[in-house]
């Protein structure tokens, strides 16, 4: 006997089931957008800061003190350092102590998920589905690469996240109800007591919250007329809040003076702070950012928050003169646009199209779960080898030429290219200072800046930006400011090594070069090391001018290996009738 069910009796199982496989379809497609995600942000270039940043954190921890004036240089003993990014080198310090290489990369790479994590978090609280969210997220991703090495502007993305996160909590009834919960936005002050002391975009982050308030007090006298002035009171209440919690510094308005001053020079020598460009590589990716963006706001079915758009826009332009501020946009992007980009992207989508309720056929199935896991695969196997290491390439930096001056002992003033100066004076210090490095207009004049980049760029087709104290440009006053010892080249600008090569032609070069590799070149002042009565006297037969290198990199920090160094030092300080331990034994004299 047989019983006959309803059509859509027989059909429920298998609607039931065909949803439940396309849920775990969904989750593996959206694995796979994840680890899509943390590649880019896995970036594993080191930063030619990132040694200085870790050197100075490291000087504040074993000193016990915040440093007032300029260290590890000899042309600007005494002057005032004003230091904006402190607790982002603390951390540094602290983090390459206490975890290996792999953590402090892991640990950047999972901080670049959590921020796109939350982005997430308040796109699914607005109905956005995860592959949808996802598939966003991927393009903020791609945004953010450029900006993502090790540096202490991840801690201004952190913190940006987090106070776009109290903005979005604080303001979540506006559109309905025009109620604003202030509970969310009382830590927004303390935040930005924090930024002031890691990083110096807080002066970005304090512009846009301030653009928000002031667009919610204009939306508020709009709305409510005059019944709106307490809320408006309450906002202004704590914009200005977040403006003076960045007092809390250890420069206090001094350090908003020195911001002020130094937004205010051009900095032509600087790719971060030029305009993107077409042929950048951040360039097509913004523009496909920015595309995204309108046709998100255009075709939303969503009600458009105009005060964020005229937000996104302000920074969107800022971003076209300086290309660093790309990171900003799409950070806003991410916390912004979710919504309207899924309602925009669902108005493609055929009319009446649902869920299929038929199953893929068993092999079909099979097929595609393969092509999921290999895929997760794949981009685990990517990711890991991104996390694994943090490469010092010798074709890239001077890493031979370092070890080389540690091997024969030599130090003293040293002139070095802003790009390699960091990693010197970590490599070097306290044998040797520096005339100038990264850390720019925080702790060096205008006048020792321009001399520098005199040196290295000459007129730089006539995009320089100088200061009216510097004088004409001559690349050979660095050779004479400071009395410097030393000169370590890189060997891809032209203008140095014309002028060393110029003054080593003359007919009593005041240069003499010690090294030469395909990378690097090192010069060094003819009294010192050419004349036999020098005490630094350095014979023809221990410089090394041939050197070639093979293709290589060290893991970071790539620091000199000191052993020649301590033992000449011994050999230095030991009587000159002491007995040589490793002699006596080649002798016989001793067991």
């Amino acid at each position: 006997m047989s019983v006959c069910l309803p059509v859509g009796q027989c059909l429920a199982p298998r609607r039931t089931e065909a949803i439940d496989v396309y849920r775990v379809a969904e989750i593996g497609l959206t694995a796979l957008l994840v680890l899509a995600c943390a590649i880019p942000l896995a970036l594993n270039l080191v930063d030619p800061d990132l040694w200085g940043h870790v050197r100075y954190g490291e000087d504040w921890l074993d000193a016990g003190a915040l440093p007032r004036t300029a260290t590890h240089t000899f042309t600007a003993e005494g002057h005032p350092w004003i230091n904006h990014e402190n607790l982002a080198e603390l951390l540094f310090a602290a983090g390459f102590r206490n975890l290996s290489i792999q953590g402090m990369l892991v640990l950047k790479c999972l901080g670049g998920l959590a921020l796109l994590g939350s982005m997430a978090w308040f796109a699914g609280r607005q109905g956005v589905s995860r592959m949808t969210v996802w598939a966003l997220m991927l393009l903020v991703a791609e945004n953010l690469q450029a900006f993502f090495p090790m540096r202490p502007q991840l801690l201004s993305f952190a913190l940006l996240g987090a106070v776009l996160a109290c903005l979005e909590c604080g303001f979540r009834q506006w559109h309905a109800e025009r109620r604003i919960d202030f509970r969310w936005l009382l830590p927004l002050p303390p935040l930005f007591a924090v930024w002031a002391n890691a990083h110096g975009v807080f002066l970005a982050g304090l512009a846009i919250v301030g653009a928000l308030l002031a667009g919610r007090m204009v939306e508020l006298a709009w709305s409510r007329g005059r019944d709106g002035w307490p809320d408006q009171l309450r906002l202004a209440l704590v914009g200005l809040a977040c403006v003076a919690a960045t007092l809390l510094n250890p420069y206090g308005w001094n350090l908003h003076l020195w911001l002020k001053y130094s937004l205010t020079m051009p900095r032509p020598e600087i790719t971060e702070w030029a305009a993107p460009a077409p042929g950048d590589p951040v360039f097509g990716r913004y523009l496909l950012l920015l595309a995204t963006a309108a046709a998100s706001w255009w075709g939303t079915r969503r009600q458009r928050d105009w005060v964020q758009i005229a937000v996104f826009c302000l920074v969107a332009w800022q971003a076209f003169l300086h290309l660093r501020n790309i990171a900003i946009v799409a950070i806003l992007a991410g916390y912004w646009l979710p919504p309207h980009f899924a309602s925009a992207a669902s108005r493609l989508r055929p009319q009446g199209l649902a869920l299929p309720t038929a199953l893929p056929s068993r092999p079909l199935r099979r097929l595609l779960a393969a092509v999921v896991l290999g895929g997760v695969a794949l981009q685990s196997f990517a990711l890991s080898d991104r996390l694994r290491e943090f490469p010092v390439a010798r074709d890239q930096y001077p890493v031979d030429a370092l070890q080389y001056m540690v091997d024969r002992g030599l130090q003293g003033k040293l002139v070095v290219c802003f790009n390699w100066a960091q990693y010197a004076l970590a490599a070097l210090a306290p044998h040797s200072q520096v005339q100038f490095d990264g850390r720019f207009d925080t702790c060096y004049p205008r006048e020792v800046m321009d001399l520098h980049f005199d040196f290295l760029l000459g007129e730089h087709g006539g995009k320089r930006f100088r200061g009216a104290a510097s004088g004409p440009i001559d690349p050979r006053k660095t050779l004479v400011h400071g009395e410097p010892d030393l000169i370590l080249l890189d060997r891809s600008y032209p203008i140095p090594v014309q002028v060393l090569e110029q003054e080593a032609a003359r007919e009593q070069p005041a240069w003499t070069l010690l090294y030469r590799d395909p990378t690097a070149e090192l010069w060094g002042r003819a009294s010192r090391y050419d004349d036999p009565q020098s005490p630094c006297y350095l014979p023809v037969a221990e410089r090394s001018l041939h050197t070639r290198l093979a293709p290589a990199r060290f893991d970071f920090p790539a620091l000199p290996d000191y052993q020649l160094w301590h033992a000449r030092q011994r050999r230095d300080a030991a009587p000159a009738n002491a007995v040589d331990p490793a002699a006596a034994v080649a002798a016989g004299r001793v067991d």
